[in-house]
């Protein structure tokens, strides 16, 4: 009976929290809790742009929002890209590649690989909303915080497991990965609004995000001129920024507000 009752009791004190009663949103600012789904358009910079190439980031947020238009965040988002910087022979090395950057499969013939980009990052913040039209609780807002970033380059070969490449499968892909990551920084202005009819609920951001990363790989097995580059340095440190626009929309628990009628 107990196993019964302390989940019961948990969702209802959820709801009790997130649900909020009816009140004229158009009028004051309330305390609403909301629930995001996000899409990011993101360039790199610094150390990152010599790896990686255009990034998507796609996540969810849970937002908090105060009557007085604090906002607490919490949040998490995978990161893809389609482009890794420079050829196959720059990637895997010498030691394994052709002379043109090909990699052999177990067949013998070339195999077929999809390289890219795939990573998360996670993090939580706070900001303030400043109110403008079309109600006290929409407008532009600021907010930042701190949370933790992590990329690598993936190599798929699914497609093509008659001719798998071995020497990148298995526990051997995470020596050509370059792994990397570290503390985040993230920092975004832009445009909330919030309706009424809770459907129309978007807001727009620029963004940027900044992490001190460091190799997460003990061990690289490129080979370039006959020279393995081996252990990577634990002192090494990376620069790595994302700058972008983000669209989110947003699912507040806020309840509409009742259409008034008139009796005569």
């Amino acid at each position: 009976m107990r196993r019964i009752l302390i989940p019961l009791f948990l969702f209802g004190s959820l709801c009790q929290i997130f649900a909020q009663p009816a009140k004229d949103i158009m009028k004051d600012p309330i305390p609403v809790a909301m629930f995001q789904v996000t899409y990011a358009f993101e360039l790199p910079a610094l150390d990152t742009k010599d790896l990686y190439g255009i990034t998507h980031s796609i996540g969810g947020s849970v937002v908090y929002k105060t009557g007085s238009n604090w906002m607490f965040t919490a949040n998490g988002n995978f990161i893809t890209g389609k482009r890794v910087k420079g050829d196959r022979i720059s990637i895997f090395g010498e030691g394994i590649t052709t002379v043109d950057g090909e990699i052999i499969g177990g067949s013998g013939s070339m195999a077929e690989l999809t390289i890219d980009q795939r990573g998360f990052h996670f993090q939580a913040e706070v900001g303030k909303l400043f109110p403008f039209r079309p109600n006290p609780n929409s407008g532009f807002f600021v907010q930042g915080g701190v949370g933790y970033l992590r990329t690598r380059i993936r190599t798929d070969f699914q497609e093509t497991m008659l001719n798998k490449p071995f020497v990148v499968a298995g526990d051997y892909q995470y020596g050509y990965d370059r792994m990397r990551g570290g503390p985040a920084f993230h920092l975004e202005t832009g445009y909330l609004y919030l309706s009424d009819n809770r459907l129309l609920n978007l807001s727009v951001a620029l963004e940027v995000t900044y992490a001190r990363t460091r190799d997460l790989r003990e061990y690289d097995f490129r080979v370039f001129d006959g020279v393995p580059v081996g252990y990577t340095d634990p002192h090494k440190r990376y620069n790595d920024l994302y700058y972008g626009i983000r669209v989110t929309w947003n699912i507040p628990t806020y309840q509409r507000q009742p259409d008034n009628y008139y009796y005569y």
